[in-house]
């Protein structure tokens, strides 16, 4: 089978690649970069042929190379296409699968790669094209793989889980799976969707009939009838003529379990008709919840599935649920995935829990690669805890250290404002290792007792002493960022540190003689003033993107931009850019001071 393997610029195909290759290596599989394959053939770089011929030029060399590459016999292969490949090429039997990232429409800022439309901004300019490349990947995509953040080297776990998902080896998977129209477009897509899913050990398929139509809904029971399915109301229907319908009431007839929504009106009509042995009665709006209460000990399960703006409300429902975990199951929604973690944290806790293929029927819904991830019924987790935090490398560096433990490594959202509600809900859930990020380190640092630091970015709950213990392991990780830069004092001035926030403290202890800026006003900060008559050799970026940063001068013109940030849309890497400054991402500190939260969490478990 020949699989083209698309994404937006910067997702990291090409890595994937490289260890797809690894996981593949005892199979004959032909693996093919086209971006790689026209170097090949004209002897240039990418960049140097948008720079003499242009964009359009560069199209068509790529439409008729990979028809080329079509052509040559082949048995397996896996091609990677440029992002903004012309996806109507690729032949029907030919399988797509789209990599993405919950990043991608962030945008990326790219040192090393030709400009598309340098009259804009690097955002604008990735954005522009990226909201119409998406529309088309998910128009066209076979698969979908939501890929983590951050660095796959060495991480043995999470290795060992995305070679299952991306080589459809996974087995006894449990959860629940929507099915979703997108399925359906072709044979085709269908035949890879059974291919990928039937026989797995799915607890369920959800058939909706707001998404699915009666035809597609029949065809599912009649290609996987070893499978079981919750068939979900949604629609307002002509009851008496659904009744009349054989081929509807054998659907339901097949069906482990009928969901019937409260909104659609109360379920007496149906528990007439059906066993009340195989009904969930589920609710979506808060609102409602004494009315939709009352039909407890009426059906057989209840699920509640509302929209929750709260940490406070999230442990309503989380008690609500706990209190009869065999009768009910609790999905909180929100408008951005923010509840992802409570769901994973619920596995095997409740009888339904969804999953993803693709975007799913809900943002809360995790990954097929999460799920995997995340072990059963846990009792402790470990968290980074920030906001953002979407774009966090933390679960995937930790991954190794709390997969020996069975612990899941979690991203928990947390706005400026909700530190003090979060955290005590976050404990009693079972958090017990936590890695602390903007804008909660000083929140953080006030949680411990007789530590003489501002701000922190590691805790640790110690069952024995019931307090949480914590330190900050940014101070190492930022020498290693800086290492050998600076040392001497008069040549500290000439390093300018835009911004600080939580680790302003720690920059100034390492650097005492820098010049230190306000990102938000641009002017030197109280002992820095005589800075403003200074060109800086080096900037060090310490601030986040927001409207409320600004852009230091360009005229500074450094030559050296080390950036706290790792995020590929970092304000850093545009003014670096921007000043044609060598630049360092903030990885090199993050990866350091993760080693060091290690070592932490191992010394704080060995105490007594």
């Amino acid at each position: 089978m020949i699989t083209v393997v698309v994404g937006h610029r910067g997702t990291g195909k090409t890595e994937l690649m490289k260890r797809l290759q690894l996981y593949l290596r005892d199979q004959q599989i032909d693996f093919v970069d086209l971006d790689t394959e026209i170097e090949k053939k004209i002897g240039k770089s990418i960049r140097e042929l948008f720079l003499e011929h242009g964009e359009t030029y560069f199209r068509e060399m790529e439409r008729q190379l990979f028809l080329e590459i079509l052509q040559t016999p082949r048995q397996d292969m896996y091609l990677v296409l440029g992002a903004g490949f012309d996806l109507s090429v690729v032949p029907e039997t030919v399988r797509v699968l789209w990599v993405k990232r919950r990043t991608d429409l962030d945008g990326r800022i790219f040192l090393n790669r030709p400009r598309l439309e340098p009259d804009l901004s690097p955002l604008e300019e990735f954005r522009l094209r990226a909201e119409v490349r998406e529309q088309r990947y998910r128009d066209r995509a076979d698969e979908v793989y939501l890929m983590p953040e951050g660095v796959f080297d060495n991480r043995h776990h999470a290795m060992a889980v995305e070679k299952m998902v991306l080589t459809h080896s996974f087995e006894n998977v449990g959860g629940a799976l929507t099915l979703l129209p997108e399925f359906f477009v072709t044979e085709n897509r269908w035949n890879f969707f059974k291919e990928r899913y039937a026989g797995k050990g799915i607890e369920f398929f959800e058939l909706r009939d707001d998404l699915l139509t009666a035809e597609q809904i029949r065809l599912v029971i009649q290609d996987m009838p070893n499978e079981k399915f919750i068939y979900s109301f949604r629609k307002t229907q002509d009851w008496n003529a659904l009744w009349a319908d054989e081929k509807a009431t054998e659907v339901l007839r097949k069906a482990t379990w009928i969901d019937w929504p409260w909104e659609l009106g109360s379920p007496e009509d149906i528990l007439q008709r059906l066993p009340s042995e195989k009904l969930i009665l589920s609710l979506h709006e808060q609102s409602q919840f004494r009315e939709w209460q009352a039909y407890e000990n009426k059906v057989a399960h209840m699920k509640y599935a509302p929209a929750v703006a709260s940490f406070a409300e999230l442990w309503l429902g989380h008690e609500w649920q706990t209190a009869k975990s065999s009768q009910r199951s609790f999905l909180p929604r929100s408008s951005g995935s923010r509840w992802e973690w409570y769901r994973r944290l619920q596995k095997g806790q409740q009888l339904i829990n969804f999953w993803k293929e693709n975007g799913g029927s809900a943002e809360d819904q995790p990954s097929l690669w999460a799920w995997l991830m995340t072990p059963a019924k846990s009792k402790k987790f470990a968290a980074v805890l920030g906001d953002p935090v979407a774009h966090s490398f933390t679960p995937l560096e930790h991954s190794d250290f709390f997969h020996k433990k069975d612990i899941p490594v979690l991203a928990i959202s947390i706005a400026r404002d909700e530190w003090d509600e979060a955290l005590p809900v976050l404990r009693k859930l079972g958090l017990s290792y936590a890695a602390v990020t903007s804008p909660h380190k000083e929140n953080a640092a006030k949680l411990i007792q007789h530590l003489d630091l501002k701000a922190i970015n590691t805790l640790y709950w110690s069952e024995s002493q019931k307090m949480w213990l914590g330190t900050s392991t940014d101070d190492q990780g930022f020498m290693e960022l800086i290492e050998g830069v600076g040392m001497i004092a008069p040549l500290q001035k000439e390093i300018f540190v835009w911004g600080g926030g939580g680790t302003l403290e720690m920059i100034q202890k390492a650097l005492p003689y820098a010049s230190y800026f306000s990102s938000r006003t641009g002017r030197p900060r109280v002992g820095s003033e005589d800075a403003a008559d200074l060109q800086p050799k080096i900037v060090i970026w310490a601030a986040p993107r927001s409207s409320e940063t600004l852009m230091p001068p360009v005229i500074w013109n450094p030559a050296m931009v080390f950036d706290l940030n790792y995020k590929e849309d970092s304000m850093g890497r545009e003014y670096a850019q921007k000043c044609g400054a060598n630049y360092q991402s903030g990885l090199v500190m993050f990866t350091a001071q993760a080693q060091d939260q290690r070592i932490f969490w191992k010394n704080c478990e060995e105490k007594p």
